[in-house]
Parts: C-alpha cells; sequence; structure tokens
C-alpha cells in the first residue's frame, strides 16, 4: 500500500495508542514529533524551548492549539469576535500565525490534518503550485470556512471533515440535563413512590458516575474552561500523555450506551429496562434475590459494571457486600426521591429532526414521551409535525438541535415569551438562534429550566445577560439551571469514532492516489 511521507498536524488531533499504531503504518518510516510549545502567562504568548529544533526525521508533526485556559486576560475585543466567530482561530485567540509561516510549517507535507487552524487561499495556492499535497482532512465536522474546499478539490487534493461522531453523545447529554434539571428544581424529601422516580433516579447516577459533567458545570461556572484541553490540545501534559496516564484519567466522560447493567429482584422494572435498553441502548440483566448466597449471585454481581438493588429487599451482609464490590456503581433503590415531575406522557418538542435530534426522539420514545417536531422539512417519521409557533408554545420540552451558524435569531423573544412556565428548554447546538437575554428573564423567575451548553461567546455573565462585567463569573447565579461549556462532544467513545474516520480519510487519499 501506498503511504504518506509526511504528516503535519496543525493543531492537536486526539490519537489515542490504538489509533497512533494506525497512523504509524500510513506514513513511510514513522516518527512522531509533538510539538513542545510553552504557553507564557505573562506575555499570554507561545513560544518553543530555547535551542529547540524540529527534527530532521520527524515526519509526523504534530502542532498543539493555544488557547488561554480561562476568561481572565481575554479582552472586551475577543469577547465581541466570539459572539460571531465559528471557532477559536477567527477569534483571534490562537498566536497569529503568518502565512509564510503557515507554509513554512506545511512544507514537504503529503498529507494536512486540522481543527481550528484555517489556510488561506495564498498558502493554499503555494501546496498546489508545489504539487505534493495529497490530502487535506480536518478534525472536526465543519470545515469550509476553515478552506477553500473547492479550490483543493478542483486541484485534486483529497479533503474532507467528520461529520458524525458525537451524535450519542450530544443525544445523551439534553437527557442527562433534562434529568438534572428535575433533580434540582422537582425533587421532595419524600421515598420514591413510582417506576418514574426510579428510573429518574437510576439514570441520573449513571450519568453522574459516566459523563461527570458536573465536573464540567463546575469550572463553566468559576470561569474556567481546561476542559476545553482535550479538544484544543494545548500541551503533551494534557492530550498526549497515555504512555503515564490511562485514557480514563485524561479523558474521564463516557457514554451510558452499551454499559452494562444489572438489576437485583423480583419486582417488575419493565420502564427502567425499557428506558435503559432500548433508550441508551445499555445492556441490562435481572437476576432474582433468591439466589443472593449463591456463587452466580456474585459472578452477575461482578460481570456487571453497575448493579441496581433494593437494600430494604436482600439481607444487610448481602447488602454490604454490594457496595463493597462495586462501590460507586451499586445503586440503592431504596435511597432514591420522589419528583413532582415525570417524563412519562411529557411532550416533547424537538427544533430540527436531523442526527442528533432523531437520537433525541428516540431516547424519548423510550421514556414513552410524545414527540413533535419543526424543521425545514417534514420528514417520513411517525412524530407529528408542526410549525414553530406551536411547538414554543404547546411543549413541555423544547430541544433545540439546528445546525450552526444557520438559524439566527429562531427562537425569538416572542417565542421564549410563548413557553408555557414550567418548561424545560434544552440547548446543545447553537446559542445564536436564541434570544439569550429573553431567555435569562425567564431563567431567573424559574418560568423557564433551562440546560445550557453553547452560548454567544464564552458563557460569562455579561454573556447570559445578567450584568456588563465582560469577564464575569456565573458562580452560584442561575443555580437551578444547567449550564455547560461544549460538554456535548467529549466522550471516549466519540473521540475513538472521530480519530478513527479521520485515519479512514487517510487511507481513502491513498487509496485516490
Amino acid at each position: 500500500m501506498e503511504k504518506f511521507k509526511k504528516v503535519v498536524a496543525l493543531d492537536t488531533i486526539i490519537f489515542y495508542p490504538e489509533h497512533e499504531e494506525v497512523l504509524k503504518q500510513l506514513v513511510e518510516k514513522p516518527k512522531i514529533e509533538r510539538v513542545p510549545l510553552v504557553f507564557d502567562q505573562q506575555t499570554h504568548e507561545w513560544n518553543l524551548p530555547v535551542n529547540y529544533k524540529l527534527p530532521e526525521d520527524a515526519n509526523i508533526v504534530i502542532w498543539p492549539s493555544s488557547l488561554p485556559t480561562s476568561f481572565d486576560g481575554i479582552t472586551t475585543e475577543t469577547h465581541q469576535k466570539l459572539k460571531t466567530a465559528q471557532c477559536w482561530t477567527e477569534a483571534g485567540l490562537r498566536d497569529n500565525v503568518s502565512a509564510q509561516n503557515l507554509y513554512n510549517r506545511l512544507q514537504g507535507a503529503d498529507c494536512i490534518l486540522t481543527c481550528w487552524t484555517e489556510i488561506p487561499d495564498q498558502v493554499l495556492d503555494k501546496l498546489i503550485v508545489d504539487e505534493e499535497t495529497k490530502a487535506i482532512i480536518t478534525w472536526t465536522h465543519e470545515f469550509e470556512h476553515r478552506l477553500n474546499v473547492n479550490k483543493t478539490r478542483k486541484a485534486g487534493i483529497h479533503t474532507n471533515c467528520v461529520p458524525d461522531y458525537g451524535t450519542d453523545a450530544v443525544a445523551e447529554l439534553e437527557f442527562d440535563g433534562l434529568i438534572k434539571l428535575i433533580e434540582r428544581n422537582k425533587s421532595t424529601d419524600e421515598k420514591w413512590k413510582t417506576d418514574e422516580d426510579v428510573t429518574i433516579g437510576v439514570v441520573g447516577r449513571l450519568f453522574d458516575h459516566y459523563r461527570k459533567s458536573h465536573i464540567n458545570e463546575k469550572k463553566t461556572r468559576r470561569g474556567q474552561f481546561s476542559h476545553q484541553f482535550h479538544k484544543i490540545g494545548r500541551s503533551l501534559k494534557h492530550y498526549g500523555d497515555f504512555g503515564e496516564r490511562s485514557i480514563d484519567e485524561i479523558i474521564p466522560e463516557k457514554l451510558i450506551e452499551g454499559k452494562s447493567i444489572g438489576i437485583i429482584g423480583d419486582q417488575s422494572c419493565d420502564y427502567l429496562e425499557n428506558v435503559l435498553n432500548k433508550g441508551f441502548k445499555m445492556n441490562v440483566r435481572r437476576q432474582s434475590k433468591k439466589d443472593e448466597d449463591s456463587a452466580e449471585f456474585y459472578k452477575f454481581i461482578a460481570e456487571n459494571e453497575t448493579i441496581v438493588y433494593d437494600s430494604s429487599k436482600v439481607s444487610p451482609t448481602t447488602s454490604s457486600k454490594i457496595r463493597s464490590i462495586k462501590g460507586g456503581l451499586a445503586i440503592d433503590v431504596s435511597e432514591l426521591k420522589h419528583y413532582n415531575e415525570t417524563l412519562r406522557g411529557k411532550k416533547l418538542g424537538i427544533v430540527g429532526l436531523g442526527r442528533i435530534g432523531s437520537r433525541v426522539a428516540e431516547i424519548a420514545e423510550a421514556f414513552e414521551m410524545d414527540i413533535q417536531y419543526t424543521g425545514t422539512s417534514k420528514k417520513q417519521v411517525s412524530h407529528e409535525f408542526v410549525d414553530i409557533d406551536e411547538l414554543m408554545t404547546s411543549s413541555d420540552i423544547v430541544s433545540v438541535n439546528v445546525k450552526a451558524h444557520v438559524a439566527k435569531g429562531m427562537i425569538s423573544q416572542d417565542r421564549i415569551n410563548a413557553m408555557q412556565e414550567g418548561t424545560y428548554f434544552i440547548n446543545t447546538s447553537d446559542a445564536n438562534a436564541v434570544d439569550q437575554e429573553a431567555l435569562t428573564k425567564r431563567m431567573l423567575g424559574n418560568q423557564v429550566y433551562a440546560a445550557l451548553d453553547v452560548y454567544q461567546g464564552l458563557p460569562t455573565t455579561q454573556t447570559l445577560c445578567l450584568d456588563d462585567n465582560i469577564n464575569g463569573k456565573v458562580k452560584n447565579q442561575l443555580a437551578n439551571h444547567v449550564l455547560w461549556y461544549r460538554a456535548g462532544w467529549k466522550t471516549q467513545e466519540s473521540i475513538r469514532v472521530k480519530t478513527y474516520k479521520l485515519l479512514g480519510h487517510m487511507m481513502a487519499a491513498l487509496d485516490k492516489n
């Protein structure tokens, strides 16, 4: 098989060890060099270490991205740019790499990888004249704004991106947010009463353990976004040190999809099983408590990642053993609460029934929710199609799943004000589609409960229309609501898929040539 002579990544691509082995097979005499740029906290500049020289035999060269880790030090001008920018590069948060400098980095590369870095026409023109570049592939779902795709494809350069890698991750996060909103606003001091209570309690515990989005929210409220390191890959310390640490340590967030869960007990758990199995595609198994002293019983506990049981229905000894074996992955039903809310029968309105919106609908069906949707066209689905105004007024839950930067102002002040009191509002797609000031006013009065993962800029108090402080940290404000920052895409599984798809595009480019 033909191989690349030199691969240059203009900013960090996350290669797990398994990806790295495939990458090496695609390059002649592979030698990886991760350029060790050092960030100066005082000057906010990135510099090469003194006397550093790129090894001449390095033919897989990865340049790190360069962004600050918090609001502090970010200028007003930059904040304003971020309101309309499609990526950090456009906002000028990277080093200002000149066209000549960029070309110098790319010279001799027959495969170019990028995520955030724009490649201007003047650099593309020079690469086309050189006739060495075979492929330009972006480790992201959008790329037309980063380079002139028509130009490169006309020149015969294989140009592609990774459009679908986080569908399940984002859809799961929407329900993570919905469950958290119920827990924060509808929880009682009473013990669980219904199968809906048990389902909300169990799913909430699963999200806390696997998705760990509460950590993201904690940092977001503090004005930090170091969780972005795995997207921007600021340094080897944060993205590539798999030799010293495990993937679980570097990227702890995981999907709940595909995980195994065992339920102990003879009582009916049909609703819970349906949500876990059909909704989140978990592997659900049952075990009778009658066998609690048998070897088979303890084998069942050991073989399932999570165990759901009721300590009031098994012996104290068995309960103790389950907790000892499973630790935080033992969910005791007797500890779950009653909620003055249920998802069964609620009307979910999905704005945009694309890949993610369709997955959201699939999970919602398992919760036995009624689904309606709106969009640019009617789909061949069983869900009811309505116009957006009807959806906003009649939905108990509104889920926004529009393509970025094409629906500006869609969720207007009038439409936000038309939502019935108590509506849950979830947006993981595009903040520019929403009138944030109108939404915040309703959030402040708890008339609408919101879970947000995107903003018109960074999630500052100014962006959320709370005050005029450009670097204001939200902290404990809007405590009844869920405020993440770009948590939707980040799970071990979605990153794994994303990079394998990138490698697949590299293989396709080699086959083409």
